[in-house]
This record gives structure tokens, sequence and C-alpha cells, in this order.
């Protein structure tokens, strides 16, 4: 039987529960359901001791893919573009339409993207920081459906350019990672 966690936390693009619970009743709590070899991995949220929704599905969008240099090779397709928002479609190396992204824009600068499925199921979203907006660094935050952060980059930022540069800074375990987020 899988185990109930009141929480959960992402290192290395996995998810690891937090204060196992033997017999939930009322609280909210999560499953996580992987295969021996993590091949697929999943994030069940139940209330109440009732299934409520899917956090996250690797069969959707692996996070842990992130880390490696094959989805460089994917192609992005502009589907529709406003000064407040770009949608575009992603396909992998093999032409299959991956997922959707819409970014969302402030002052022409990115503030955040909302990755979802090609079925317009949702998977994540990154937040992007700014000091000159007032955040306390230069960077991205990934986060699933749940708000929980999955991976945190700092970069440098070239106000004449207007974009990210260097990146400063990775961090992929978020088990001490506090952040209060947009």
């Amino acid at each position: 039987m899988t185990k109930h966690y009141r929480d959960y936390f992402w290192k290395e693009g996995i998810p690891y529960g937090i204060g196992h619970i033997e017999e939930p009743k009322d609280e909210e709590t999560y499953k996580i359901l992987m295969d021996p070899y993590r091949k697929h991995i999943s994030i069940e949220k139940y209330a109440k001791n009732s299934f409520e929704s899917i956090i996250y599905d690797s069969l959707f969008l692996n996070f842990r893919h992130l880390k490696n240099e094959d989805h460089r090779a994917w192609k992005k397709e502009t589907i529709s573009e406003t000064p407040e928002q770009v949608i575009c479609y992603l396909s992998d190396q093999d032409d299959r339409l991956v997922f959707k992204e819409t970014y969302l824009f402030k002052n022409d600068l990115c503030t955040e993207c909302h990755v979802a499925s090609f079925h317009n199921i949702p998977i994540s979203r990154q937040c992007m920081y700014y000091k000159i907006y007032g955040d306390p660094f230069d960077g991205v935050i990934l986060f699933d459906q749940n708000k929980h952060p999955i991976v945190f980059k700092k970069y440098a930022f070239d106000e004449e350019l207007r974009e990210f540069t260097e990146l400063l800074e990775t961090e992929w375990n978020m088990q001490e990672f506090k952040w209060d987020q947009k």
C-alpha cells in the first residue's frame, strides 16, 4: 500500500514525502507513486482520505529531463502573440507535440510561463524574478501545480538588453528552500 504524506519536496526532479501518516483522516495528504526504477512518477492529492487531483505525472513532463541537453533540440512554434502574452507549442526531436507554453509579460519582460500538456492539463509554472521590479534576485523558480518549487536558477541580468545572461546558481534540492512566491 502506498504511503500518505502531509507534504512533499522536490530533489533532483523527484518528489519526496514529508511526514508519513499511518491513517489519514481529515487532513490534506499526498501519495507519491513510482515504479521501482523511477521511470514513471506521479503525485496524487487527497482531502479527507478521498482522491482530489493529480499534482504531477512524469508522463506529461519528466522534470528530471530538464537537467540534460535533450530538450534543447525541441522545436518551438509561436501560435499567438500580443504584448502581454505569447503562446507556443513545443515539439520534441521526433516532431511530436510535447506541451504548450503560455508566457505572460510586464513591460516587455516575461514574468511567468505556464506549461500545459497538449490536452490543456496544467503541468507547471515558472516565475521570473527581477531586481528592477523589487525582487531580491534575478532568476527563475519552476513550481509544480501545487506551488511547490522544483528548481531555482539565479542569473545575471543585463538591464540594457533586458534579459537574463549568465547562469550564476542552480539549486535542485528544494528540501530547505523557502520563498514567498508571486
